[in-house]
């Protein structure tokens, strides 16, 4: 399972993740999966995510990994 930091920045910004899903055109669903890391966006999906969240898709996706 990846982890990522999207549920963080959801919380952050107060947006329910039908919130997020009405402001990026996802599914609850599918936004679901990639917030629990059980599917892995394309980068569109990715940059819709990023632009509502206001944070880079590195912030959001790639936090925990090392160079």
């Amino acid at each position: 399972m990846a982890l990522n930091n999207m549920k963080k920045y959801r919380i952050e910004k107060k947006l329910s993740m039908k919130d997020l899903s009405f402001s990026t055109g996802i599914s609850e669903r599918y936004l679901y999966f990639i917030e629990n890391g059980e599917r892995n966006p394309s980068i569109a999906t990715a940059r819709k995510i990023s632009n509502v969240l206001e944070k880079s898709i590195n912030d959001i996706f790639f936090a925990d990994c090392k160079n």
